[in-house]
């Protein structure tokens, strides 16, 4: 198994069979601007491969400034057959050992167990955070609601960990790369600690 970048028709191909059982509408970006975002070297596309099978996919948002490289997984989903066998944990490691590496941080965004009721879905919600959290991302104190989901912000901490005003000040220019600020405006509210300091 390796990790390498997707190309045009297999990430078009994951988008319209993949994406759309594996993330809500509310939570997918359109193809059309994750295609602009590759363009401009804002966005990266990588698959966990045996073979020619694509077992998992990650979607990266990159932003490139003062010579660093911040990243924040955008998507991430092991192919529907083979969840709960390990491939998740394996491509998550095998990323974190490999291109990972080049990035001065990585952040990822997990749906708050919080933000659930009681019940199937706070559950659900638990063992994903649960399940990043074994694999060697860690908690940074940093809350978001964007686009009315409710998040939980983790960090890879590849070289070093931020602390949870800096996690938090990146999470925010990473979604303003990719945003037109009044929509960015309207739609991004991010808290530190008990949301007593919203940004």
């Amino acid at each position: 198994m390796n990790i390498d970048t997707l190309n045009a028709e297999e990430i078009r191909e994951i988008y319209h069979h993949r994406m759309v059982k594996d993330f809500p509408r509310n939570e997918r970006k359109s193809l059309g601007r994750i295609q602009a975002a590759l363009r401009r070297g804002a966005y990266r596309c990588l698959g966990l491969r045996d073979g020619g099978e694509i077992l998992a996919y990650a979607f990266f948002v990159i932003l490139n400034r003062d010579g660093r490289q911040d990243w924040l997984f955008d998507y991430f989903a092991v192919r529907e057959d083979l969840r709960g066998t390990g491939i998740g944990s394996v491509c998550l490691q095998a990323l974190s050992a490999g291109c990972l590496q080049s990035a001065d941080s990585v952040l990822l965004e997990v749906d708050d167990p919080a933000a659930a009721e009681p019940g199937a879905e706070r559950t659900i919600r638990e063992r994903r955070q649960h399940f990043y959290l074994r694999n060697g991302l860690r908690e940074t104190s940093v809350r978001a609601k964007v686009f009315g989901a409710d998040y939980v912000l983790l960090e890879l901490p590849v070289h070093s960990a931020h602390s949870p005003r800096a996690a938090a000040a990146l999470y925010e220019d990473l979604y303003r790369s990719i945003l037109p600020a009044p929509l960015y405006e309207r739609m991004v509210r991010v808290t530190v600690g008990r949301g007593d300091q919203e940004s």
